[in-house]
């Protein structure tokens, strides 16, 4: 039922912008089959993200029951055991959504697809570094975990929308605070105009996000206080 309403929500939100276009035929120099790209790739990243490293928006609701100590007794990585040790459901309707955009927007030439794919990765992991960072706050400022997911949430939103309609500071926000520019926008631009300028820059963002959410949560995790809790798992 979650996947058949994530599923509905999207078409919903791309027929919008559908009847949108028809009024406007650019926007920010954008066509339709731009816009299309950017809502395949924004919701397949977090559709991913949901799939692959769900346990992350339990995060902040863990460190602030003193609930990590099942998960630090296995000899796995800490933080990657936590990521992946949930699957949410919806995530795949909007793989799914993805699949549809991708068909029926003709974006499914061996090139633009290798990009697509890429982008989904690179966004995937920008998602779930922002949600890492935005819960592992839980370790410094107490429980905040309905402010870390709504923070999450928002990232989602603003990655639906072409990051060129923004201007000034605000742009500067798109790419760094609130990374929507990374997500869809960067991807986007790569396939409407490929450079390996791009696309190393592209690699670069993904992984400097990475690298600041693993940061972040191993410094908070010097705080955490145990919850004496030795239940195992697999």
């Amino acid at each position: 039922m979650q996947v058949g309403l994530m599923v509905a929500n999207n078409v919903i939100f791309y027929i919008m912008w559908w009847l949108f276009f028809n009024e406007f035929t650019t926007v920010g120099g954008w066509q339709v089959k731009d816009m299309i790209a950017l809502l395949a790739i924004g919701g397949g990243s977090y559709g991913l993200m949901a799939i692959l490293f769900g346990g992350t928006r339990d995060l902040g609701k863990l460190i602030i029951n003193g609930n990590l100590d099942p998960f630090m007794t296995q000899p796995k990585n800490l933080l990657l055991h936590i990521a992946g040790s949930k699957s949410v459901a919806k995530g795949w309707g909007n793989l799914l959504t993805t699949l549809f955009l991708l068909f029926f927007g003709n974006l499914t030439d061996p090139k633009t697809l290798s990009l697509v794919c890429l982008s989904l990765c690179t966004g995937c992991l920008v998602f779930t570094s922002i949600r890492i960072i935005a819960h592992s706050m839980a370790f410094w400022l107490g429980p905040i975990e309905s402010l870390s997911e709504r923070y999450t949430d928002s990232l989602f939103l603003f990655a639906l929308y072409p990051t060129n309609i923004y201007s000034g500071i605000l742009q500067l926000v798109m790419f760094t605070l609130i990374p929507a520019g990374v997500i869809t926008y960067l991807p986007v631009e790569l396939i409407r105009d490929f450079s390996w300028e791009k696309v190393f820059i592209l690699l670069a963002s993904g992984s400097a996000f990475s690298a600041a959410a693993i940061i972040v949560f191993y410094r908070g995790l010097k705080r955490y206080e145990s919850g004496n809790q030795f239940g195992a798992r697999v």
